[in-house]
């Protein structure tokens, strides 16, 4: 399956796409948002083994459709589906020189379509470190809500940041879009 939006493409995570994965996960700054640190070459192929076997989870990377580069991924995992929830929506642009230009806009979009019309889920849950404000602010106008703050739930680069948790629901979503 491919999503398709005006920028970017949305297709499965594949394994041509470890060695951008493992460029994104060794770059200090990119982590640093993650609250946590650089990976080995051997732990991130690790977490990318992971990623693709993931029964409870769908990772897509975000190619950029004007010259099919992948700039990074998104996902929705820990999917009960039982209960319609994905308790963790994340991504990641891994190439720095995509920030602030819309795509992780573009592509949050598309992944709440995704979860709301394909796959028939309920709520949407994500958590993001306090001082990552450009994920916060592109969050809340896709319609997240902010639900609680874990204080000083992460040590990055011995300085405590709060883990703000946020959802959204079905409803939410069809309202705005």
């Amino acid at each position: 399956m491919v999503l398709q939006g005006e920028h970017v493409q949305l297709r499965p995570l594949q394994e041509q796409d470890f060695e951008a994965f493992c460029a994104w996960y060794s770059d200090d700054q990119v982590t640093g948002f993650l609250g946590m640190k650089p990976l080995s070459r051997d732990k991130a192929k690790t977490m990318f083994n992971q990623l693709l076997n993931d029964p409870n989870g769908v990772y897509f990377g975000i190619i950029k459709k004007d010259d099919e580069r992948i700039i990074g991924y998104v996902f929705l995992a820990h999917i009960l589906k039982s209960h319609k929830v994905a308790r963790e929506f994340g991504i990641v642009i891994g190439d720095k020189k995509f920030w602030g230009h819309g795509y992780g806009s573009e592509t949050t979009k598309l992944m709440l379509e995704y979860g709301f019309k394909q796959l028939r889920l309920h709520r949407i849950e994500l958590i993001v470190l306090d001082s990552n404000e450009r994920a916060l602010h592109m969050y809340r106008n896709q319609g997240f809500v902010e639900e609680g703050i874990q204080r000083e739930a992460r040590l990055v680069e011995d300085k405590w940041h709060d883990v703000i948790s946020l959802g959204i629901l079905e409803k939410e979503y069809m309202r705005a879009h």
